[in-house]
C-alpha cells in the first residue's frame, strides 16, 4: 500500500493540477511572440528606460498581471457575496535593484531582480472596516498570482477604504 491517502488516489490529476502551456518564438532575432491558447502578444524588450517607447515591455506585462490578477481576485470575492464592491482601483510600485546591469555600465554587474513590490488597492465597499479588512485578507488567499509570489520575494498588498 503507498504512503497515499484514499483521497489523493481517488482524485483526478485534473483536480488538483491546472497545466497550462505557453509557447514563444523569435523569428526576428530580436523581439518574442507568445502564443497563449486564443491570443498572442509581442514583447520587444524586457526593460525600457525609454520615456518615449510606447511598447509594452516583458517587465511591464508582469507588473500588470500581478496589479490585474489581485484586482480581479478581489472583484470575483466581491461577486460571490452580492456584489459588495462598487468601486475599485489599484497601484503597484517595483524596485528594481541593480538596474544599471542592464545598461551595461561599466562597474556594475549585479544580477537585476526585483526587490519589492507595493500594491495598494483602494476600494469603496459597504462594510464596516473590521469586515473591510477581512474581507480583502480573505478574498486575496484566492490569487495565485499573489500566493506565489509572496514566497518568493517582498511582496506587501495594502487596502484604503474609499468613502
Amino acid at each position: 500500500m503507498s504512503n497515499k491517502s484514499k483521497n489523493e488516489v481517488n482524485t483526478l490529476y485534473e483536480s488538483r493540477i491546472f497545466d497550462m502551456n505557453f509557447r514563444g518564438t523569435s523569428n526576428d532575432l530580436s523581439s518574442v511572440k507568445i502564443y497563449t491558447n486564443k491570443n498572442s502578444i509581442q514583447i520587444e524588450k524586457q526593460l525600457s528606460f525609454d520615456s518615449d517607447d510606447e511598447k509594452i515591455s516583458s517587465l511591464e506585462y508582469f507588473a500588470g498581471s500581478v496589479l490585474s490578477s489581485i484586482i480581479l481576485t478581489l472583484l470575483e470575492q466581491s461577486k460571490k457575496k452580492a456584489s459588495i464592491i462598487e468601486e475599485i482601483e489599484g497601484v503597484l510600485n517595483l524596485s528594481l535593484e541593480n538596474p544599471l546591469s542592464l545598461l551595461d555600465v561599466r562597474g556594475y554587474d549585479e544580477e537585476p531582480f526585483i526587490r519589492k513590490i507595493t500594491v495598494t488597492v483602494y476600494l469603496f465597499a459597504d462594510l464596516e472596516e473590521n469586515d473591510f479588512i477581512k474581507f480583502c485578507t480573505e478574498a486575496l488567499k484566492n490569487s495565485p498570482v499573489y500566493n506565489t509570489l509572496k514566497r518568493s520575494m517582498e511582496l506587501e498588498v495594502l487596502f484604503k477604504k474609499l468613502v
